[in-house]
């Protein structure tokens, strides 16, 4: 029995030495001072949460070129929110962040930050997929 348990503890031991570490994930809590929060589906569907852009109680479908003519008219553009909903592949995703960066730091923004959704349409706590400076983005 006392083999046993020693062999067991060995094993217990050797696996937990091989299990790889993953990186831990960073959470966005900088919704306040965001400039303009973005939430992308396709160049011709995005909603802006902030400043809310709504028709009646709903928010309003925006083709990028609207999203970028209201980034433009923001008084301040220290930081701006771009939330992914979902990109078919990795190869897409660089692709997309990519473009909204050369779009809004051409409009002026210092950082833009990709954020990866979740359920809702919460902004704080996200995952942060990319950004000019992903510490940051986390108040770290």
């Amino acid at each position: 029995m006392k083999v046993s348990a020693s062999l067991l503890f060995v094993l217990l031991l050797a696996t937990s030495c091989s299990t790889p570490r993953t990186a831990p994930v960073v959470r966005f809590t900088e919704q306040d001072q965001a400039n303009i929060v973005v939430r992308y589906y396709t160049d011709d569907t995005s909603y802006v949460l902030k400043p809310a852009q709504k028709d009646g109680p709903f928010l309003s479908i925006l083709k990028q070129d609207a999203v970028l003519d209201l980034a433009k008219r923001q008084p301040g553009r220290q930081l701006a929110v771009v939330i992914l909903i979902h990109n078919p592949s990795q190869t897409e995703a660089a692709r997309v962040q990519t473009k909204w960066r050369n779009l809004l730091t051409d409009a002026g923004y210092q950082r833009v930050v990709f954020l990866r959704a979740v359920g809702g349409m919460k902004v704080n706590g996200l995952p942060v997929e990319a950004g000019s400076d992903p510490l940051e983005a986390h108040g770290g």
